[in-house]
């Protein structure tokens, strides 16, 4: 069967999750200008992931020529390309099923580090807490080498160079990937706030007093930028409506790739709860 067998089904599946998106509209999410950060995203059931023959394969499945094909087909090859990278190479490591790497290096740098694993997630904050599989984005970095100089004031925290700048066609990646070993969607945990304006484009956090948090940030601060909001967060400058202190606390953001299970939940009741924590909390930066 093809590789591709199945992406009428998850074109009909994310046409589903962007009309299921809709809900988002009755909460106002501040437009926060994502072009600074767009080329910045910098920031773990038995499977044989090695064969007898010594062939690698992602999840017991995906060989190099597979991750190759989706890889291409999502865009990823064409933007590396376009970029002035030429006779790169991917590798794929499987370290246990805990710890699956798939790596685009160039020359002696990597482009492109992905850690990934499935797993089990708890739905903890619904009733009966269903546990459904997931893909979990352990570590997602992209490096830029070829990028002109920038001082280090203009990275992000976490960086030593600009990224790429292909989160989209990553996404598009990842869902298929996801796609192909039965989970129903895929989850990270952003370490900055910054990594979250990305994955926000097509993830949600799943408790909403997260999710409410994240918005605030954006509502209140917005002005600053993305890069400045992420540093004030990281140094400590941040206060709350009492006057506290506000550090970035890391928490689950979800894409379900099955609509049904998708409207269980982000229910009404999701964004309810959202919109009661954003009348609750105001932020101010500490210049």
């Amino acid at each position: 069967m093809s590789l591709f067998g199945r992406l009428d089904d998850l074109a009909q599946s994310l046409r589903k999750a962007k009309a299921a998106r809709d809900s988002d509209k009755k909460i106002e999410l501040p437009d926060l200008d994502e072009q600074e950060i767009l080329e910045d995203l910098h920031v773990q059931p038995l499977m044989q992931g090695v064969l007898p023959s010594g062939e690698v394969r992602i999840f017991g499945k995906y060989s190099e020529s597979e991750i190759n094909e989706l890889m291409d087909w999502s865009g990823i090859f064409h933007e590396i390309a376009r970029k002035d990278y030429k006779d790169y190479h991917v590798e794929l490591q499987y370290l246990s099923e805990l710890d699956q790497r798939i790596l685009i290096r160039w020359q002696s740098e990597i482009l492109f580090h992905l850690r990934l694993k499935l797993s089990h997630f708890r739905f903890r904050l619904n009733p009966g807490a269903p546990s459904k599989k997931l893909l979990y984005i352990d570590w997602l970095m992209t490096r830029h080498p070829l990028a002109s100089k920038v001082r280090a004031e203009r990275l992000f925290p976490g960086q030593d160079m600009p990224g790429l700048g292909i989160f989209n066609e990553i996404a598009d990646f990842v869902f298929n990937l996801a796609l192909g070993v039965g989970a129903k969607g895929a989850f990270n945990i952003p370490e900055y706030f910054h990594d979250a304006v990305l994955f926000h484009r097509q993830f949600r956090f799943y408790d909403p007093a997260r999710e409410a948090f994240f918005r605030a940030l954006i509502r209140d601060l917005r002005r600053h930028g993305a890069r400045r909001i992420s540093n004030a967060l990281a140094e400590g400058r941040i206060r709350d409506q009492d006057g506290q202190e506000v550090h970035w606390v890391p928490g689950e953001m979800i894409h379900l790739i099955d609509p049904e299970f998708g409207d269980t939940i982000w229910s009404q009741d999701y964004f309810t709860r959202i919109v009661r924590h954003l009348k609750r909390i105001r932020f101010e930066m500490i210049e």
